[in-house]
């Protein structure tokens, strides 16, 4: 069963060690997406939010979202990784399914998910999931969008 929980005190070191491939070759200017990096970037946008993804009360993954008070109707979604050890296992999908559920219960409408270009993966699954890409790109990656 999968449930999501905000990064804390008690959770942030385990965050922070989970390793997916995608880690390696996702890089923009330089910058690895490590959990710690966003972590951090939380830690300066009040609007930037962190969790972690559990199944079975095992931490898998961690994924982080920006929300504003001016736009609440859409989310952005920056940061979605599950590590390595549980992928290949049906988690991912279920995992951005229960993410974009959650959202949806906290009124999000459209959800935007930023893919770097090199994640192929992420790719299909934002596509499986009823994403279409929008046509942008910056050098932050590829914006893809859904309806919820």
């Amino acid at each position: 069963m999968i449930r999501i929980k905000a990064v804390d005190e008690q959770n942030i070191l385990d965050v922070c060690r989970l390793k997916a491939k995608q880690d390696e070759i996702s890089m923009v200017e330089n910058y690895s997406f490590c959990n710690a990096l966003s972590v951090a970037e939380a830690n300066y946008h009040s609007e930037m939010y962190p969790n972690a993804i559990y199944n079975n009360n095992v931490l898998i993954g961690f994924f982080m979202y920006k929300r504003t008070e001016n736009q609440a109707d859409t989310a952005v979604i920056y940061r979605f990784m599950v590590d390595d050890r549980f992928q290949r296992k049906g988690l991912e999908e279920k995992a951005l399914e229960y993410v974009l559920r959650g959202l949806k219960i906290q009124g999000v409408k459209k959800v935007i998910f930023l893919i770097t270009g090199a994640n192929e993966n992420v790719k299909q699954l934002c596509l499986s999931l009823g994403f279409h890409f929008t046509g942008k790109q910056d050098k932050s990656g590829y914006y893809y969008e859904a309806t919820l």
